[in-house]
C-alpha cells in the first residue's frame, strides 16, 4: 500500500470530521471533544477517561484507556458503530495523552490552591475537577495558552509536561503540578479512516491496517511518556518549581471521579439525548478496570500491548463486514 502523509498541512484539528467523512483524506487524526454532538456515543468513553488514571493503581495508565475505548467502541457499543457509519467513518484505534497536569504562574502545591484561580482546560473532565476546587475554568484553544500565561489572564493551562518545552511554556511558567488533574485526554481517533477507503481495502489489508494503526497509538503514547520526563527534567534543571500529588490528594481527585459520573451520566442523557446511558457507564468503567489490569500484567512495551489489543479486541473483529456500510 502506497501512503503520503501530510503533517498538519491538509486538513486543520477542526477540519478533520469532514474531511475523513468527505474522502479528503483517507485516514486522519480526529479529535472527538472538537465535535461534542457529531461524536457523542465515543465521547462519553473519552469523559470517563479519568477513572483510567485514578482509583486502582494503573501501571500504563494511557493504554489501558486506549484498550478499554477500543473494546467498547468497536465490540459493545452498537450506537458508536451507527453514529460513525452516519459520518462515514470507521474507527480503527483509540488514543491518549497521558498525564496532564498544570502548567502555572502561581505555586499550586495542592489542590487547596486552584481556589480562585483561572485555570486553561481542554477535557471537559479537567475543567469540571477546576471548578469542583473553587477555581475557574477558561476555554481557550491550544493555540492562545502561551499568550494568555504570559499576560496572566490565565493563573495555569492544564497540559502535558511535554509542552513546557515542546511549546515553550518554560520560558513563561514558573512552575509545573505533576498529578494534578492527573487526567488524559483520551477523546482520540488516532487513526479514523474513510469508509469508502476501507471497503475498498482486502481483508488482508484491513487486518494491516488495523495492526498497524494500533502501533501508532502505542507509539505516540510512548512518546508522550518520554517527553513528559524530559519537560518535567527541564523544568527542574532550570530552577523552577515542579510540584507533586500527595497521596492525599490523589484520594480526594478519586472522590472528585465517582461523584463526577453523575454530572457525566446527566448531560450525556439530557444534552445529547443517549439511550441507556447509565448501562454504558457501567460497560466503560468495567472495561476500564479490566484494562488496568490486562496492561500492569505487561512489560510496557508497545510489542506486549498491540499483542493484548490483537488477541482482546482485533481478533475478535470480522473485517469482512466491520465499517462496512
Amino acid at each position: 500500500m502506497d501512503v503520503k502523509v501530510f503533517s498538519m498541512s491538509l486538513l486543520s484539528l477542526g477540519e478533520m470530521l469532514g474531511g475523513v467523512r468527505d474522502g479528503l483524506t483517507d485516514v486522519g487524526y480526529v479529535l472527538f471533544p472538537y465535535f461534542p454532538a457529531e461524536y457523542s456515543e465515543l465521547n462519553l468513553a473519552a469523559d470517563l477517561g479519568m477513572l483510567a488514571t485514578s482509583g486502582t493503581e494503573a501501571t500504563y495508565a494511557g493504554p489501558a484507556m486506549i484498550g478499554a475505548s477500543m473494546e467498547y467502541i468497536m465490540l459493545d457499543c452498537p450506537d458508536c458503530q451507527e453514529q460513525l457509519k452516519g459520518l462515514n467513518t470507521v474507527y480503527l484505534v483509540g488514543g491518549a495523552a497521558v498525564d496532564y497536569g498544570f502548567v502555572c504562574n502561581k505555586p499550586v502545591a495542592s489542590l487547596d490552591d486552584l481556589k480562585g484561580m483561572k485555570v486553561r482546560t481542554g477535557a471537559a473532565d479537567a475543567g469540571r475537577l477546576v471548578e469542583y476546587f473553587g477555581g475557574t475554568r477558561v476555554a481557550l484553544s491550544g493555540n492562545e495558552i502561551y499568550d494568555a500565561l504570559s499576560t496572566g489572564n490565565v493563573d495555569c493551562s492544564a497540559n502535558a509536561a511535554e509542552n513546557l518545552t515542546g511549546l515553550r511554556y518554560i520560558e513563561i511558567a514558573d512552575y509545573f503540578v505533576e498529578g494534578i488533574p492527573g487526567s488524559m485526554f483520551a477523546g482520540l481517533g488516532t487513526a479514523n479512516m474513510n469508509a469508502d477507503t476501507w471497503a475498498s481495502l482486502s481483508e488482508e489489508q484491513r487486518t494491516a491496517v488495523m495492526n498497524a494503526a494500533a502501533t501508532l497509538a502505542l507509539t505516540s503514547w510512548s512518546l508522550n511518556v518520554e517527553r513528559n520526563a524530559a519537560g518535567i527534567k527541564a523544568m527542574e534543571d532550570a530552577g523552577k518549581t515542579v510540584f507533586r500529588a500527595s497521596d492525599e490528594d490523589k484520594a480526594r481527585i478519586t472522590e472528585f471521579v465517582t461523584e463526577d459520573q453523575q454530572v457525566v451520566r446527566d448531560q450525556y442523557a439530557n444534552q445529547y439525548g443517549l439511550e441507556n446511558v447509565d448501562e454504558k457507564i457501567a460497560k466503560v468503567s468495567a472495561l476500564i478496570e479490566k484494562w488496568k489490569g490486562l496492561t500492569n500484567e505487561t512489560d510496557g512495551s508497545i510489542e506486549a500491548i498491540r499483542q493484548l489489543y490483537i488477541d482482546e479486541i482485533y481478533s475478535k473483529v470480522d473485517v469482512s463486514t466491520y465499517g462496512i456500510q
